[in-house]
């Protein structure tokens, strides 16, 4: 009868154990990321969208009691005007002037959560690659305002956290 593992058995579950952990682990972290990653990735799009000659601004839509919201994406696009549709098809709108309107699009990328804040209110990105320098703070629910995730958008697009005292 016995009563303890042999050595072999306990080696076989650790290399189980280490396998399952490895493939894993990664995929965990993924859920796991931090909002400057996010809100890095979410500035790239929007440099590239402008880039390719299409303006975009980021907003905060406002909660009813609170300054902080949600961020909101938009784009600069031609505005529709179903009376002049089928006149523009066949090209007898030509003398009318195109106006263009800020419209809400879809990012990828874009932070989910309210509890954002930007100063000034609106982050511009313009189709030379620049944008509007920001300062940008994270509160989520619950979360007093001196205990904030701090952020610094550059001129350039680069997001950095700063540090807490």
């Amino acid at each position: 009868m016995r009563k303890a593992f042999t050595l072999i058995e306990i080696m076989i579950v650790l290399v189980i154990i280490g396998t399952l952990a490895g493939v894993a682990l990664p995929r965990l972290s993924f859920y796991f990321e931090p909002a400057s990653a996010i809100l890095q990735r979410a500035f790239e799009q929007a440099g590239n969208m402008a880039l390719s000659g299409t303006p975009v601004r980021f907003s905060i839509e406002h909660g009813i009691t609170s300054a902080r919201g949600v961020i909101v994406a938009e784009a600069l696009k031609k505005k529709e005007d179903p009376e002049n549709s089928l006149s523009a098809f066949l090209g007898t709108a030509r003398n009318k002037p195109v106006v263009l309107e800020w419209q809400k699009v879809k990012m990828k990328d874009i932070p989910d959560g309210e509890g954002w804040k930007f100063e000034p209110e609106v982050i511009y990105f313009y189709t030379d690659g620049s944008c509007s320098p920001a300062r940008i703070s994270f509160a989520p629910r619950g979360v007093s305002e001196s205990d904030a995730d701090e952020y610094v958008l550059t001129v350039t697009g680069y997001c950095v956290q700063l540090e807490k005292d």
